[in-house]
């Protein structure tokens, strides 16, 4: 309702439409075949910058966890990434990675402090009886890991990987649209901006949010499951 009645105080075309002309033109879009292969491409692509990130930032933190020194050698480095902002990161990625590159590094470096951080809260906060206990009775490291560490820390990376998805398809976008990546979501937002065409710029968005809902949902689902 706000949405339509901002459009007919407007009155311009070129600044909003309404909801009838966005939800018809992100229609017309769904139906062309270049439309899904953008979106598979940025999807693929940003996946691959956030499984990377998972993975990186696990081991990290356990690493961390277990030897002190690292942990301060990191952290700075962890802690700069959180305060770099995207279009400085995508500037620095462009001269040195390709384009194509762009939203996978973008996604990561976005991604790993999140899973970092959260991991390692998990870690250090695993009950010490309960690895004194392992100790006495010699449970086998991988026992330890799977009962003791495991089901201490699942949880926090369960949290962390369902708000990084969310930053990591959001980041990776605006990377695509500062470095105009082409057959990318951010390539069709920048042709809608260069060309002043609004119904796009709407449509688009409106298949953002929706794609990056239901990406946060599945994630939720998985870790539910599996939890």
């Amino acid at each position: 309702m706000v949405w339509e009645a901002a459009d007919a105080l407007i009155e311009n075309d070129i600044v909003i439409v309404s909801p009838r002309v966005a939800f018809t033109r992100l229609f017309g879009l769904a139906q062309t075949l270049a439309v899904w292969r953008s979106i598979a491409t940025t999807l693929a692509r940003i996946l691959y910058g956030f499984s990377l990130a998972m993975l990186a930032g696990v081991f990290f933190a356990a690493f961390s966890a277990q030897f002190k020194i690292f942990h301060k050698l990191i952290l700075p480095a962890v802690n700069t990434m959180s305060a770099i902002p995207i279009a400085s990161f995508t500037i620095l990625a462009l001269m040195a990675f390709r384009p194509s590159n762009l939203s996978v590094f973008v996604a990561f470096v976005t991604v790993l402090p999140i899973i970092f951080f959260n991991t390692h809260k998990g870690i250090v906060s695993t009950d010490p009886q309960l690895l004194e206990m392992a100790n006495i009775f010699n449970v086998p490291l991988h026992k330890k890991i799977y009962f003791i560490y495991f089901k201490t820390v699942a949880p926090f990376v369960a949290s962390a990987a369902s708000v990084g998805i969310g930053f990591a398809w959001k980041s990776g976008i605006a990377a695509e649209l500062i470095g105009v990546v082409s057959g990318t979501i951010g390539a069709n937002l920048h042709n809608a901006k260069i060309f002043l065409n609004t119904a796009d710029l709407f449509a688009w968005t409106i298949a953002i949010i929706l794609l990056s809902y239901s990406m946060e949902r599945v994630f939720r689902f998985i870790f539910k499951v599996k939890k």
